[in-house]
């Protein structure tokens, strides 16, 4: 037991100490902003990716990679935007950005940061791809919850070292799920960590709720679309088998979530695919972010 005559507000003080977490860059508030507002445009993208010069480095950087197999030169932020997509590069830019959080908060637990990243991945592009099917939210609100839904084994990694390491790989063998056994050894689980981070970093109150829930709110009453589709795409993820989140017993994808979502087994499947096609560039993104 590694947590001994301490308080939930004591451990709550020590996990979110400033010297352990990072502070959200910027530009993920910025991108969020811009995607929120509905009279944005490619322009208003354009000006906050180019506002960050290492983020557009690193965004340009990747878009000539392999990965993205394109024929010509990628240059500027305006041609990324223009064969990417709007939304590629929205979502790119905060991937990129949020691996240095990954990487910055994990001293200590870096033996489960790789597939934890790439399972992070998985979610968000999973849950971006079921927001614009069903127009329940953004795509660049669904897929930065997906990003961040996580973050706090990421903290408790962080902070607890091989400790961590020990329970997630635990968790996995004993088919447990995590949460409950993070409950036992350290007094609180990942997903109200990762509420905690959400709050620090000023997220809207939303993303705090699927931080919190994505476990708890994968269940038929529940009403929250956007905690569902976050839940449903953690479910998805672990089907494709694309990284690890460390979960013991995980999430099912279920034929009636999808229905909720305008799609159905068939398309789940599809979303299988695209994760396993993309998992070498989910990897990429983080070695880039160094």
């Amino acid at each position: 037991m590694v947590r001994k005559n301490i308080t939930v507000e004591e451990l709550r003080a020590a996990l979110l100490d400033e010297s352990r977490i990072p502070s959200l860059p910027t530009i993920v508030q910025d991108i969020l902003a811009v995607a929120e507002d509905p009279r944005s445009g490619v322009k208003d993208v354009e000006k906050v990716v180019e506002k960050d010069q290492s983020c557009s480095i690193k965004l340009l950087k990747l878009s000539n990679s392999a990965y993205y197999g394109f024929s010509r030169q990628i240059s500027t932020i305006k041609q990324a935007i223009l064969i990417i997509g709007l939304e590629g590069v929205k979502s790119t830019a905060m991937g990129l950005e949020m691996a240095q959080c990954f990487l910055k908060g994990a001293k200590g637990g870096e033996e489960v940061l790789g597939k934890l990243w790439v399972h992070s991945m998985a979610v968000a592009t999973a849950a971006q791809i079921l927001a614009k099917r069903s127009k329940a939210t953004t795509e660049a609100f669904a897929y930065l919850s997906g990003l961040v839904h996580d973050f706090g084994k990421v903290v408790l990694a962080g902070h607890f070292a091989e400790d961590y390491v020990e329970v997630f790989k635990r968790a996995k063998e004993e088919k447990v799920p995590i949460a409950l056994m993070e409950q036992s050894e350290f007094g609180v689980d990942h997903e109200t960590v990762a509420s905690w981070v959400a709050e620090a970093w000023d997220l809207p109150d939303a993303i705090r709720e699927i931080a919190k829930n994505h476990h708890k709110g994968y269940h038929l009453e529940q009403t929250n679309k956007a905690i569902l589709l976050v839940g449903l795409a953690d479910a998805v993820a672990y089907a494709s088998g694309v990284g690890d989140g460390g979960n013991g017993r995980p999430p099912r994808v279920d034929a009636h979530f999808l229905h909720t979502f305008g799609a159905s087994m068939q398309i789940g499947e599809e979303v299988v695919a695209e994760l396993r096609k993309n998992a070498d560039r989910f990897s990429a993104m983080l070695t880039m972010a160094n």
